[in-house]
């Protein structure tokens, strides 16, 4: 079956906690969480603080979508507030290699996003086997609850079969617009990994709702799916972080902020 991420872009905000604890009873491998500044996407989301409080109330994988403008300056602060993989765009990045260095040295697994309006063939070779995934956002940036694009089938396709002729082990994910009846065309196209917002958070029963995805993506690809992003499900989310260099950040960006060690200190906190 597909990996399956909840989009919490479309929880309930003003009970966070147990939207998520909610969802991930229901069966979902992930949660994928949309970081918007405002300035590259046309909202305003959360950030490091949202992230670590998430944190603390699951340990499934945490992926970190970085709607935002200068994204390297974004992966310290993330990794630390305790992503496993960090996605930035494409199109927000001058030097999407440094970005991936970046994540690298974090030692989080590594993605990158492409918007509706870019096509896949604007990611080079190099940049496409560099990544341990590539997210094609299929709703206008920031809006959870359209419908995908027309063309995502055929952009699901075409980077699929880009990834099969450079032998990369690429996983690809689609962002956006995914429900239960129309999961498991994208996975025949070749899709590895759907998130899901409004197909689980609006549903009148979760975990049915959950059920469906994974039933009806249920097939052979399951197990190189699951291979692609084995460092994502497994590893980061089970490995405490806490070296000198992340505490010295750490502690800068609480007195910084004033927010005292009880309230945030996603480095000790039991998971």
């Amino acid at each position: 079956m597909a990996i399956i991420a909840a989009s919490i872009l479309d929880a309930d905000h003003s009970r966070l906690e147990h939207e998520v604890t909610r969802v991930a009873a229901a069966g979902v491998d992930a949660f994928s969480l949309d970081v918007m500044d405002g300035h590259f996407a046309p909202r305003i989301t959360f950030g490091e603080y949202v992230v670590a409080r998430i944190r603390n109330w699951t340990d499934l994988p945490l992926e970190v979508h970085l709607m935002v403008e200068r994204p390297e300056g974004w992966v310290q602060r993330m990794s630390d507030a305790g992503a496993d993989m960090i996605v930035f765009h494409l199109e927000a990045a001058s030097h999407p290699f440094g970005v991936v260095e970046a994540i690298r040295e974090e030692r989080r697994a590594a993605g990158v996003a492409l918007t509706l309006d870019t096509s896949v063939e604007a990611l080079a070779d190099d940049l496409l086997a560099a990544v341990d995934l590539v997210n094609l956002v299929a709703v206008p940036v920031g809006f959870g609850g359209n419908a995908s694009a027309p063309d995502t089938l055929e952009r699901v396709s075409r980077l699929r079969e880009r990834v099969e002729a450079i032998g990369a082990r690429t996983a690809i994910e689609v962002d956006g617009g995914v429900k239960p009846s129309n999961a498991h065309r994208y996975v025949a196209a070749g899709a590895d990994m759907l998130t899901v917002g409004t197909g689980i958070y609006h549903a009148p029963d979760v975990d049915e709702a959950v059920r469906a995805l994974r039933d009806s993506t249920r097939g052979p690809e399951d197990e190189r799916a699951r291979t692609r992003l084995r460092e994502f499900l497994s590893v980061p989310s089970s490995r405490p972080v806490d070296d000198a260099a992340r505490r010295e950040r750490l502690d800068s960006v609480r007195e910084a902020l004033d927010i005292p060690r009880n309230v945030w200190d996603p480095l000790t906190t039991a998971r």
